[in-house]
């Protein structure tokens, strides 16, 4: 092999940190660049940001009959006091341990209550053996049963049970019920109830189908999850990209919600202060840079954020008027060749974005939906609008003989929707349906 220096060509695309910082900056949503934002002066004093001014005008005229309706709406002052007073969602662990300060318990046994309260998941049960909180906690087996008995009597009733079948035994004792039959169903035959063996249960236990009928409606209103009302952590709050709304006529419009990005400008009073020191040249040029890639990212994200949603109201018009039955089908890839940009630009211009419609707020990924074949090709299905029909279907089916699968898949090839069974199934699962067999209710 010969040794020598040679000269070749080649295209390779580079990924530079100002190509990085662009592609993040479409992808980030309302709140998070404006969080992202502030982050930018502080690191770039070249950058100035100027916060825009709040519309209260829009702000009362986007006021619903429901918070007029409220008892703590004031029509000539909205900035009634008793609105802001603080409002926190009490978290499970919080709401037992002030409970335990009733219990007659001694301060050793408190502490180990307290320990075992942190266990729980956050349904309310023990997350863990006692014979792990044995080891860990150094104490005989016969306390620990005794301290989580304590924790039993606790609201609410079901809480600190190990099991499915001791939570419900625990509601049963605290309701004083005394049913022979219910008890023997949740100690003994629950999974097979779950399953709805009906024929079964009521041979083995030799009862009616009505005594099993009222079983069946009594363990029904009894809770499985008995903590799960409480949060661990406050909701996230949620600020649209875009608004769309209705003026008086019905006509639909769009409009992109950048109030809440400050405006990016220059700090030209620094940079006139800086560029008269020779040794700062480099340093002021390195920010400037930055500065002026910044505005450009930005500029380019409203452009492309504009353009998209001015195609997904003229392509979603119905569905922003009638809802998830008018979505059409929809692409990544359509969208991204009538805004003529890469199919990747789309995506990531929708992720973690939600738009704010006259019925609701929606993700912007919601939007995209796959096209199916329909047998008469007279018009595009969307497959939201097969979850929608398989949805009613359910709700519509004889409690006592609900559809299968492929009944379901036989009705929607007569509509003229032709998915396989294994589709229908798929869709079905994504909706939460249970399956045929565990949506059967007893036949008295």
């Amino acid at each position: 092999m010969e040794l020598g220096l040679y000269q070749t060509q080649s295209m390779k695309l580079v990924m530079t940190q100002e190509l990085r910082q662009a592609i993040t900056i479409l992808q980030y949503p309302t709140l998070e660049l404006s969080q992202f934002l502030h982050q930018q002066a502080i690191e770039n004093p070249l950058i100035d940001l100027k916060e825009k001014p709040v519309d209260t005008k829009r702000e009362q005229n986007s006021t619903t009959e429901s918070d007029r309706d409220s008892w703590f709406y004031d029509e000539e002052n909205d900035l009634n006091p008793v609105n802001f007073i603080k409002s926190e969602d009490e978290s499970l662990q919080a709401h037992l341990l002030e409970q335990m300060t009733w219990l007659e318990l001694a301060e050793e046994d408190k502490a180990i209550a307290e320990y075992m309260i942190y266990c729980l998941d956050e349904n309310g049960y023990l997350d863990c053996s006692l014979e792990c909180l044995q080891k860990e906690l150094g104490v005989p087996n016969d306390k620990i049963e005794r301290i989580l008995s304590e924790i039993q009597q606790l609201d609410p009733i079901g809480v600190g049970a190990r099991t499915l079948s001791e939570c419900l035994l625990l509601q049963l004792k605290a309701l004083d019920c005394d049913n022979p039959v219910v008890k023997s169903i949740i100690e003994h035959h629950l999974d097979a109830f779950a399953d709805k063996k009906f024929a079964y249960l009521s041979k083995t236990l030799k009862i009616s189908m009505k005594e099993l009928k009222e079983a069946d409606d009594f363990i029904r209103s009894l809770n499985p999850r008995p903590c799960s009302g409480f949060e661990k952590s406050r909701a996230d709050w949620i600020e649209p990209e875009f608004f769309i709304e209705q003026d008086k006529q019905g006509e639909l419009s769009i409009r992109m919600n950048d109030d809440l990005v400050p405006e990016v400008s220059l700090n030209e009073r620094y940079f006139r202060i800086m560029k008269q020191h020779s040794d700062a040249k480099g340093y002021l040029e390195n920010q400037l840079h930055k500065f002026e890639w910044l505005k450009r990212s930005l500029e380019q994200r409203r452009q492309t954020l504009q353009h998209l949603g001015d195609y997904l109201l003229e392509a979603q018009r119905a569905f922003f008027e009638r809802g998830y039955e008018a979505l059409r089908p929809m692409t990544l890839k359509e969208v991204a060749m009538h805004i003529d940009v890469h199919e990747s630009t789309i995506s990531r211009a929708v992720k973690n974005k939600t738009v704010q419609t006259p019925k609701g707020t929606v993700a912007l990924k919601s939007l995209f939906t796959s096209k199916l074949d329909k047998t008469n090709q007279t018009e595009d299905t969307s497959s939201a609008q097969v979850k929608i029909q398989i949805q009613r279907m359910v709700e519509e089916e004889p409690k006592h003989k609900p559809l299968s699968d492929q009944k379901i898949t036989n009705s929607l090839k007569e509509k003229g929707i032709d998915i396989s069974r294994r589709t229908v199934a798929k869709y079905r699962e994504e909706l939460r349906i249970p399956a045929s067999s565990k949506r059967k209710s007893i036949v008295v």
